[in-house]
């Protein structure tokens, strides 16, 4: 228990170094490749600055879109949308614990999340293992 406090607490600390990094771009790929997914729950804190989110997918039909991609890329950088604004990066992680969640922990200056947000999840064609 204390080494996953420990790494948690290691990869908030990495993704506050970096800072907000938000993309005023669209992906390179299409909004297709997206999965849309939903705020379970979303803790932030001002010191250190930090969101904690935790998600799952929106529709039903991309249960195991969600499942394969955090399962090949937890840790990684990927991107989200809220509602059409500009893409911001986020780290995210699968929760081994609980089937179908993930962890995400978004850097000061990302857009505000709370329970109920959707949004659209896409990992980078630079981050993406085939």
């Amino acid at each position: 228990m204390r080494s996953r406090l420990r790494l948690a607490t290691l990869c908030v600390i990495a993704v506050l170094c970096i800072g907000p990094q938000s993309v005023a771009r669209q992906p390179e790929q299409s909004n297709a490749d997206a999965i849309a997914c939903q705020v379970i729950e979303a803790h932030a804190n001002a010191n250190p600055a930090a969101t904690v989110v935790i998600f799952h997918q929106e529709r039903k039909d991309d249960q195991a879109r969600l499942g394969a991609l955090l399962r090949a890329h937890s840790g990684e950088g990927a991107e989200i949308q809220i509602s059409g604004a500009i893409w911001s990066s986020v780290t995210i992680f699968r929760l081994k614990s609980c089937f179908g969640r993930g962890l995400m922990i978004l850097p000061r200056g990302a857009p505000e999340m709370k329970e109920g947000t959707v949004f659209l999840l896409w990992l980078p064609v630079g981050n993406a293992k085939n």
